[in-house]
């Protein structure tokens, strides 16, 4: 089978006026095909990078500072800045080609094999392949259905008892509560968790008080999810 190499897929954005090409490596894909038309759309995370002033000549960060990161399909994006403060967070939506000179996909499939025994889990783990994970969810009512594919940077194994449980992110969540108008917005940034192949737990990345009775907020991954799932473990050789 086939999986994505996160380690050389890389989305590269050029400013209209050709004053920077800005390479971002993928850190998790998402494909949503609607179950009635077969259609299907993928949509790619880059990795964050902070706030900065690009070729500035004096202080190169931004303050106050902020997360910047990106979700990309083959037709929009969303840029979304995180903030420590939650009231600052902002986005940009808009068309690759209306605001972009160009938006370069470089994303590298390779040869791959799923493994669904614990135990070729755990020698794949400390041989110290690479692993991807695989994660397929449905909202039956809206009829999607999304395969959510990312590397796992985090594996928990014991090789006595022949257990595994995934720790990783970040990674593209559809949210399927979303009312925006483009799909590319409609997307939690999320970790995962898993330790079998029917149910995956989310913590979602939310506005989130710092105190009970405090109104200030921080952004912090603290909204935590379950949900009925398909998991796979991808093993590259």
């Amino acid at each position: 089978m086939q999986t994505c190499d996160f380690s050389r897929s890389f989305i590269t954005f050029t400013t209209k006026n050709r004053t920077n090409n800005a390479r971002i490596q993928v850190e998790s894909r998402c494909e949503i095909t609607d179950q009635d038309t077969g259609k299907s759309e993928t949509y790619y995370l880059v990795a964050s990078c902070k706030g900065e002033d690009t070729y500035g000549k004096g202080r190169l960060f931004f303050v106050p500072n902020y997360d910047f990161c990106m979700i990309y399909s083959s037709k929009d994006f969303i840029i979304i800045r995180t903030y420590h403060n939650a009231e600052l967070n902002n986005i940009t939506v808009g068309d690759n080609k209306g605001h972009f000179l160009d938006v370069h996909f470089h994303i590298k499939m390779t040869e791959a094999d799923i493994v669904d025994d614990n135990n070729e889990i755990v020698k794949a783990t400390l041989s110290n392949y690479p692993i991807n994970g695989r994660t397929e969810i449905c909202d039956n009512h809206a009829k999607i259905h999304a395969t959510i594919e990312f590397p796992i940077k985090t594996m928990n194994v014991n090789d006595q008892t022949l257990m595994y449980q995934v720790d990783t992110g970040p990674i593209l969540l559809p949210n399927f509560e979303s009312k925006k108008d483009r799909m590319v917005e409609c997307f939690d940034l999320a970790y995962i968790a898993y330790n079998r192949s029917d149910e995956a737990h989310f913590v979602v990345l939310e506005p989130t008080p710092i105190k009970e009775v405090s109104s200030d907020k921080v952004s912090h991954y603290s909204k935590v999810l379950s949900a009925k799932a398909k998991n796979s473990i991808i093993v590259i050789k």
